[in-house]
Formats: structure tokens, C-alpha cells, sequence
């Protein structure tokens, strides 16, 4: 099938013809709608700025741990980590 050069003229011409309307209506659309935040998501949305302002963890306790590691200093206690594997297990036969 061949489309000849007036084909594709009608064509972009139907579209933009298409196009012309559909702008027309959302521009009316647009100018008639309004939007009022409630009070309760004025405060979630400064609750969110807030808390997506802080880390997601303590900068100091972190850096001191990471230093800690790489200087052979960190040491965690065998009963500590025996009594949170026994913890572990007990939780998951609970919920098992």
C-alpha cells in the first residue's frame, strides 16, 4: 500500500484538528475545577517535610560503630548474641 504525500496531509490535519478540540475542552475543564486541602493532609504533608528532612539513622552512632569496626575495637558480648538468636528462634516457633 502506498500513502501518498495529501494522505499524510489529511491525516496530520484531522489531527490537529482532533488536537485543537481536545485542548479547547481541557482548557475549560482546568479553569473550573478547584482544590482545597483539608487540614489533616496540610498536617501530613508537614509531618512528611519533616521527616524526610532528618536521616534515616544516627550520624554519630554510626560513624562512632564504623570506626569502632575498622580499628578491630568493636565487641559485642557472646551472651548478648546468644540471647538474641534463643530470642529469634522462640519468636519464630511462636508465630510458626
Amino acid at each position: 500500500m502506498i500513502i501518498s504525500r495529501a494522505e499524510i496531509a489529511s491525516a496530520l490535519s484531522a489531527y490537529k484538528t482532533v488536537k485543537r478540540k481536545s485542548s479547547a475542552a481541557s482548557l475549560a475543564f482546568d479553569t473550573a475545577d478547584s482544590f482545597e486541602r483539608s487540614e489533616a493532609a496540610a498536617a501530613l504533608s508537614t509531618l512528611l517535610a519533616g521527616t524526610m528532612a532528618e536521616p534515616f539513622y544516627r550520624p554519630n552512632l554510626v560513624e562512632g560503630l564504623r570506626r569502632q569496626i575498622s580499628e578491630g575495637r568493636y565487641y559485642v558480648p557472646t551472651d548478648q548474641i546468644v540471647e538474641k538468636l534463643l530470642g529469634r528462634l522462640i519468636v519464630e516457633a511462636a508465630t510458626a
